[in-house]
């Protein structure tokens, strides 16, 4: 899926993702106070692992047949990701 866009359409993909990550991250980082990353490293979070998890899917043979599918697997990736790594935290803030 991704390897198939032309540059324009990544760059377009990029944007849309890193904003719509950024305003996401922004309620999260209210909602998670010390258990969160910040804004920023919430919303690089979830566009990293949005796309790494795109990424991974279609290296590993699961083609989407349609825009919609791949942005929720993408997602669903993208906020598995973030649920082990504020869970991590938070254990380690009050294991520790």
């Amino acid at each position: 899926m991704l390897m198939k866009l032309d540059t324009s359409w990544l760059i377009f993909a990029l944007v849309a993702v890193t904003m719509i990550a950024y305003l996401l991250s922004l309620g999260l980082n209210a909602a998670l106070k010390d258990d969160g990353f910040g804004a920023m490293g919430t919303a690089m979070i979830i566009a990293t692992a949005f796309f790494g998890t795109v990424y991974l899917a279609n290296r590993n043979g699961i083609r989407f047949s349609s825009l919609t599918e791949g942005a929720l697997a993408g997602l669903g990736g993208a906020f598995a990701v973030l649920l082990i790594l504020v869970v991590a935290k938070a254990l380690l803030r009050r294991l520790s």
